[in-house]
């Protein structure tokens, strides 16, 4: 009988309760020598084997067993030199993701930004939103240059200074001084990126007569980030044609045409109520304004708004200068030009500080910068009778009487009409 793994009764241990326990026993020694032998052959092929693998190159990507496939699905209108995206396994870990296509996302891109677009794609790419709104929001940022602005229809000095956060002087004093006059849809102007002042050298000048002329410190200049002058002094000359930002820099003072609105009130039906009475408004919404107020009509004689000899000619007329300014001490009395009612009496938020506007039928003549008012709103006062006293309320560089003549609300030059 064979006794190769001849199995024992089975023993029991009446104190182990794992279950049964079977005995094998061991074969006779030549047979565990050929086992051992066998044994010891396989393992040898199977290093020979990891070594072979270990050496071998990478499979290639036609090495289907060896890669990895992933794309997005398929849409119907994919370019067609669109390719899934491979990756090759290797025995490193790779953190694998799927990625759209060059050639869709171009695609994708070039198209506009429409409601109805997207929801009838089918690629399952496009989200379909309920609320469309077509403007981003730009958070505030400061700039640092000068920008330049197209005028658009309806556009105002005020409106674009409001816009920028500048004061309208300052886009006097960066541009041309004609665009005071009358802004011109289509016209390029320039933009501060602070207030102040963009001055083009035009002949040969320091950093310091630059400076003087603006009334600023020439090291506000020199170190403004606006400007490159990096290393250089206030006695450095600016070649012709520099263009300079002067932070906080001030030219000229500027006085600004104010709104007027009349109305016919006449049965005549006269189409210009200013010159046949009727009522008129100056700059409504302004604290000095009088609100509506019955124009007199056509206005008498002409005398000056100051007594000669007590005033200095100061300034006269220009394009963006409006009236004639007269210097005098602070409280030397201003006169009614003519006889009219006053249709503005009080602070005006234009320039002209304390101020008086008359009306005389077709004509109205202002007196700003006053220290004092002596009259009322809706008052009529006679040619020659004060109206106050001369000042520096406003934007004024000292005391004076700014004097202006309008014609229907055009500004006049006052020499054409009374001598001075």
């Amino acid at each position: 009988m064979n006794d190769r793994f001849q199995p024992e009764e089975p023993q029991i241990d009446p104190m182990e309760d794992t279950g049964r326990v079977e005995v094998i026993r061991a074969a006779p020694r030549p047979t565990r020598i050929a086992a051992s032998a066998l044994m010891l052959l396989a393992a040898l092929a199977l290093t020979i084997a990891t070594v072979v693998m270990v050496l071998a190159p990478a499979p290639g990507p036609t090495d289907s067993s060896q890669t990895v496939v992933l794309s997005t699905a398929a849409p119907t209108n994919l370019p067609p030199t669109s390719q899934p995206t491979q990756v090759s396994a290797t025995s490193a870990p790779v953190m694998m993701q799927a990625t759209l296509d060059p050639g869709l996302m171009a695609e994708l891109l070039g198209e506009p930004v429409n409601s109805e677009l997207a929801s009838s794609r089918t690629d399952g790419i496009a989200v379909v939103r309920n609320v469309y709104n077509p403007f981003t929001i730009i958070p505030d940022r400061p700039r640092s240059e000068v920008i330049e602005y197209e005028i658009q229809e309806g556009d105002t000095i005020f409106s674009i200074a409001e816009r920028y956060g500048l004061k309208p002087e300052t886009i006097a004093w960066s541009n041309d001084r004609s665009i005071i006059g009358g802004l011109r849809p289509g016209r390029m102007i320039n933009i501060l990126p602070v207030d102040g002042a963009y001055w083009t050298v035009v002949s040969e000048q320091t950093i310091q007569q630059v400076a003087d002329q603006f009334r600023v410190d020439p090291y506000a200049i020199i170190d403004s980030e606006y400007n490159d002058m990096f290393g250089m002094t206030p006695e450095t000359v600016l070649p012709v044609g520099a263009q300079i930002v002067v932070p906080g820099g001030e030219a000229e003072t500027i006085t600004w045409t104010a709104r007027v609105e009349t109305r016919d009130t006449s049965t005549s039906g006269a189409q210009n109520a200013q010159s046949s009475g009727g009522q008129i408004i100056f700059e409504p919404g302004d604290p000095g304004s009088c609100g509506w107020v019955d124009n007199p009509g056509n206005p008498g004689a002409w005398t000056n708004p100051m007594n000669p000899g007590s005033y200095q000619w100061t300034r006269g007329f220009s394009s963006w200068h409006t009236g004639v300014d007269l210097a005098g001490p602070e409280g030397t009395p201003a006169f009614a030009a003519n006889g009219g009612t006053v249709v503005f009496a009080g602070w005006n938020s234009y320039g002209y500080g304390n101020a008086v506007v008359l009306a005389h039928g077709p004509f109205m003549t202002l007196y700003g910068h006053l220290s004092s008012i002596n009259v009322g709103c809706g008052q009529y006062v006679s040619p020659g009778q004060v109206i106050g006293g001369i000042g520096a309320s406003g934007n004024a560089s000292g005391p004076h009487l700014h004097f202006e003549i309008r014609y229907n609300n055009v500004a006049q030059d006052p020499t054409f009409t009374l001598p001075f």
